[in-house]
């Protein structure tokens, strides 16, 4: 890294940093977490070295648990081909830390504090193999001191949006130096990998996919209840699903007119993050419009229940239910945060529908699904209601649910070829 650079971040940029997270821990419950969570991260490290004796190690870091899904598939790959694997997994937020429990994972910890001392010392204490950084979360120290100490590190499905400032003139500038640290970088496509060589363009670079493909593709051998086409279509379930507060004002009370002319059809809802005040506001809403609403804590057969309203109130079942809708919605588009997953429906069969917000992790999908007509964007209640209407229309929704599962199939194989690189 640019040696006036690396001073300005560790003079400058990186305290500062730490004293507006010192001054935030007060007011913001996830950063109070990650940030008091961070000063066990050494302590775990050497637990973890004292009582394993792995011959190689391999360290995966990850912002959250979005980002966990692109290398969940890469992590059981190396610990089902090599007993002598070790596999610690460092994460920038507690939504991935807490949320994440993989089998494959032999310690789990926060990503250390990025000054000089903290990364140097974690890295003498573990001594991986190899690190792998998922995405985007990049901490210059850590890949100072990477190379310092010889250890090998890659950038994996890597993404440089068109729009994004990395492109721009001081974005350039100062992500050449960040980027030219990583000894190999692989990008999600052809125009990440454009973009990417825009900024680095005497480093050799590949487009080998997202492995999320595949982990939403091998999904599917668990789902215990599937509907085909023509119950779908008979029991049409509409499938509203990680909603944020900000997706509930062009939702409510218009879906459910969804109701109106089909007694078989049922409105689920999935809040994004679980509360009494979640559940409380959706039967509020059904109860409004004088429908019958249930909450539910377990997978089951949705068709089978009377009530037209179903609220979910668990996680770790979303994904399954996707075999039983007709239509998905997914949250977070109205939002700062941008759309959630929208692989698990599409691979599912579900034509998505979603907010204008889909410039986050969830971009290449949303755009290849769009593309093949299988994804509706909607901005307002009126559009969200105009798509369903198109949907309506057998030969349009047949379309757009093949189509879905199409774009899926079609990216996959990503695992396989990353696994190659990052054993070889």
């Amino acid at each position: 890294m640019n040696s006036l650079l690396l001073i300005i971040y560790n003079i400058i940029l990186y305290p500062v940093f730490f004293i507006t997270t010192l001054l935030l821990l007060p007011f913001n419950l996830k950063i109070r977490s990650g940030f008091l969570g961070r000063f066990y991260s050494l302590n775990k490290l050497r637990e973890f070295k004292e009582t394993n004796s792995f011959s190689e190690i391999y360290w995966f870091h990850v912002s959250s648990f979005g980002e966990f899904q692109q290398i969940e598939s890469i992590i059981s790959k190396i610990k089902s081909s090599n007993d002598n694997a070790g596999i610690v997994v460092s994460f920038f937020s507690p939504s991935g830390y807490t949320n994440v429990d993989n089998k494959n994972i032999d310690c789990k910890i926060y990503i250390p504090f990025d000054f000089l001392w903290s990364a140097f010392r974690a890295f003498k204490i573990i001594k991986p193999k190899k690190l792998i950084l998922a995405s985007y979360d990049i901490w210059p120290n850590i890949l100072v001191v990477a190379r310092f100490l010889n250890i090998k590190t890659i950038l994996i499905s890597a993404r440089i949006h068109s729009n994004s400032f990395k492109l721009t003139r001081t974005g350039k500038s100062i992500y050449k130096c960040i980027y030219n640290l990583v000894d190999q970088i692989f990008t999600v496509n052809k125009t990440d990998l454009g973009n990417m060589k825009l900024i680095v363009p005497n480093k050799t670079i590949e487009a080998l996919g997202n492995p999320r493909f595949d982990i939403a593709f091998d999904k599917e051998s668990s789902i215990g209840i599937k509907f085909d086409m023509d119950y779908r279509l008979k029991n049409k379930l509409f499938l509203f699903a990680s909603l944020w507060p900000e997706d509930d004002s062009v939702l409510f009370p218009t879906i459910f007119d969804l109701l109106q002319y089909d007694n078989g059809a049922k409105i689920i809802l999935v809040p994004h993050e679980l509360s009494d005040k979640s559940i409380n506001y959706y039967q509020k809403q059904a109860s409004r419009k004088n429908l019958s609403s249930i909450v539910i804590e377990d997978y089951i057969d949705l068709s089978k229940l009377k009530e037209r309203v179903v609220i979910v109130n668990t996680v770790g079942i979303l994904y399954k239910l996707y075999w039983q809708a007709y239509i998905a919605y997914i949250g977070g588009g109205f939002s700062k945060n941008g759309i959630h997953n929208i692989m698990e429906p599409a691979v599912a069969s579900n034509p998505v529908i979603f907010g204008p917000n889909y410039s986050n992790g969830n971009f290449f999908e949303a755009e290849e699904l769009l593309k093949a007509s299988s994804a509706y964007i909607v901005k307002s209640p009126k559009q969200l209601m105009e798509s369903f209407a198109k949907l309506n229309h057998i030969n349009t929704y047949d379309s757009a649910s093949k189509s879905s599962r199409r774009v899926i199939k079609n990216n996959l194989g990503s695992t396989d070829k990353l696994l190659s690189r990052i054993v070889e």
